[in-house]
């Protein structure tokens, strides 16, 4: 049998006193689960207007765990899924559905570019962790959508997701800068540059055939991804420029 991953063993009080933040006290036969199931779910409004409690990520991220160890997921992929629990909580506050956060959590980050073929559909996962499929894709679009995750498909329409901060992210940023830059100072000089459809032809092929930082069977949605960040970041450069 494969052994669990076990984190460090931190307690609510140890955590409280580390980030100097209050625990509410909780019936001695009440588990720390089972009471915060039983709190009245912040609405959407209020997480907008009051800071996150510390409390509330923390007991969060420990509930997740619970439930990876529950389902024996691989410690890799558990970590990714943790952190992704605690950026979402930490901006939209407590979920009003625990268990489908973090099945979604783990969903994207086992369904990174880089995993590429993986042919296990939304239906088949949700299956596997017991969970209704539509509350897996309400989690799911609502962490790309707050957390800037980008789609992408591949020719048998399945989806990955791109973090905004991770390294896929940072290298598209990155070399569109460095191509934006490049052409408008050759306009500048020269007025002869490259169409933005064009430019956004010769980053793709970078990107998928030179540095190789994302398997060629994205291209097609990758190049319109691609195409977008192209014209924001031009229109950045220009304002730069002309110091609006």
């Amino acid at each position: 049998m494969k052994q669990c991953w076990r984190p460090y063993e931190l307690t609510l009080t140890s955590l409280a006193k580390e980030y100097n933040f209050h625990l509410v006290p909780l019936k001695p036969a009440v588990s720390c689960r089972a009471y915060s199931g039983a709190i009245q779910m912040e609405t959407h409004h209020d997480s907008e207007e009051l800071p996150i409690s510390p409390q509330i990520i923390v007991e969060a991220v420990l509930h997740a765990h619970e439930f990876f160890k529950e389902n024996r997921i691989d410690a890799r992929y558990e970590k990714m899924a943790l952190d992704l629990v605690r950026r979402y909580v930490s901006q939209q506050g407590r979920p009003r559905e625990e268990d489908p956060l973090f099945a979604a959590a783990l969903y994207i980050v086992t369904r990174h570019p880089w995993s590429h073929p993986n042919p296990l559909t939304k239906t088949e996962f949700a299956n596997k962790l017991n969970m209704k499929e539509s509350s897996l894709e309400w989690y799911t679009e609502s962490i790309c959508d707050k957390l800037g995750f980008s789609t992408i498909h591949d020719s048998t329409q399945l989806p990955f997701f791109m973090d905004p901060q991770g390294t896929i992210s940072s290298v598209v940023d990155s070399v569109v800068r460095a191509n934006v830059g490049e052409e408008l100072v050759i306009g500048i000089v020269s007025r002869n540059v490259l169409s933005p459809e064009s430019l956004a032809e010769k980053i793709v092929d970078q990107l998928c055939s030179v540095v190789k930082i994302i398997p060629g069977v994205f291209e097609p949605e990758l190049y319109a991804l691609v195409r977008k960040k192209i014209e924001i970041e031009s229109k950045r450069v220009s304002d730069q420029i002309q110091r609006r």
